[in-house]
């Protein structure tokens, strides 16, 4: 799961608790679009995050999601485990956006977090459909304090024993959001969710090793991109979409935390180590489409940063944080062949990082991938690079978008 992902399904969970009312899982695309929650549910509960007798499963999502949240209950239940559901909603959320008083928006839900002490499960679908429609039109330093609420989490995660799933269910009104027609849309995802991870998570392995055992990084792309940053001595994780054995035991919550769509292979770079240039032609703030985005990264610091398109969203968001949000903060490659790049119309979809041979670049927090950034509100944005060429220490892992290993 990339960066840009990961700090997507952690605000996920963070803004729920706020608004609070190898083996693979393949599903085929035909069955999950007919509504064969049942059989998903049951692998997602035996396979995917293998629920144990007398484990505490906590399931969040949406009154859209209400049918898969119910079928995995049941298969919990069947499994010996115990199943607790909380559900939030569009309007729930947008209303905490849009609504509450300001002097109220940074209340720590410090509850939360003690309930996922006592959680062994954590599975979480999306609490909204129309995920664009949350916040639009609301003031970038509001949704900072929002952020602000949560940022006491990340911390305490590591010393927590749950293990987490993060699905993304798809809707016609989602893919809306990220200017994709809805049916592509849903049938992507359902092809995502049925990937073979298997095969994701001996590319993944793969993958992790080399750059765990690696000095530095060289990307490059036709838009213009020719960037190099090191990464020794840092961790790598993959989100191979299952939740092993092995996995569990992790002393990272980033090893023990995966999605369906999985297929990421994603780590922090040595914050003062980059140097380069990075070209975007596209990428997505707060749904809108920014062009023509460059900059510069010089010993880690982003400068020099321009958009022909877009360039105030990105602006108000980093100014409404605080601390190193101009700093590398992770770096991703996609693995999932279900998963497809969308630049068709206005719009700027790459999988979330996790679109095989997608290449991401972020900047920001990155305290859960074990480096030194902390920003206020978690603050993240990951930059898409299409058609990239990746060198791990000179051997070429990616090439022009396709891997290459």
């Amino acid at each position: 799961m990339g960066p840009m992902k990961r700090t997507l399904l952690l605000g996920r969970a963070l803004r729920f608790a706020l608004s609070i009312t190898p083996v693979s899982v393949a599903l085929s695309a035909a069955a999950a679009q007919q509504g064969n929650v049942d059989r998903l549910a049951h692998r997602i509960v035996t396979t995917s995050v293998a629920v144990r007798p007398g484990e505490v499963v906590v399931i969040t999502g949406g009154k859209h999601t209400i049918p898969l949240m119910e079928a995995l209950a049941i298969e919990t239940q069947k499994a010996g485990g115990m199943a607790a559901i909380l559900l939030s909603s569009d309007k729930v959320v947008r209303s905490l956006n849009v609504d509450v008083p300001e002097q109220f928006l940074t209340q720590e839900p410090r509850y939360f977090a003690e309930w996922l002490k006592r959680a062994d499960v954590f599975i979480t679908l999306p609490t909204a459909s129309d995920i664009k429609a949350l916040d639009a039109g609301v003031p970038a330093t509001r949704l900072a304090k929002v952020n602000e609420a949560g940022q006491f989490l990340p911390p305490l995660l590591d010393d927590m024993k749950f293990r987490e799933l993060d699905i993304s269910y798809p809707t016609r009104e989602r893919g809306a959001s990220w200017g994709i027609e809805g049916q592509t849309y849903v049938t992507m995802m359902w092809n995502a969710i049925g990937a073979d991870y298997q095969r994701i998570a001996q590319q993944g392995d793969a993958l992790r090793d080399m750059l765990q055992g690696a000095k530095s990084v060289h990307v490059t792309s036709p838009s213009g991109t020719d960037v190099t940053f090191a990464v020794e001595g840092r961790p790598a994780f993959v989100d191979e979409g299952v939740i092993t054995a092995e996995k569990a035991k992790g002393k990272k919550f980033l090893a023990r935390d995966v999605g369906l769509p999985g297929g990421t292979v994603f780590m922090a770079p040595l914050e003062t180590s980059a140097n380069g240039r990075v070209v975007v032609p596209r990428v997505q703030c707060r749904f809108l489409t920014m062009t023509g985005v460059s900059f510069e990264f010089k010993d880690g610091k982003l400068e020099n940063l321009k958009a022909t398109k877009g360039l105030n969203c990105l602006n108000e968001l980093m100014s409404a944080s605080g601390g190193p949000t101009n700093v590398i903060g992770g770096f991703s490659i996609g693995l999932n062949p279900g998963l497809k790049v969308h630049e068709e119309g206005n719009a700027a979809y790459y999988g979330g990082g996790s679109a095989a041979g997608v290449v991401y670049v972020s900047i920001g927090d990155n305290q859960l991938l074990g480096g030194g950034n902390i920003t206020s509100g978690n603050f993240g944005f990951g930059f898409p690079i299409r058609d990239a060429t990746v060198a791990i220490d000179g051997k070429t892992v990616v090439e022009r978008g396709k891997l290459s290993f």
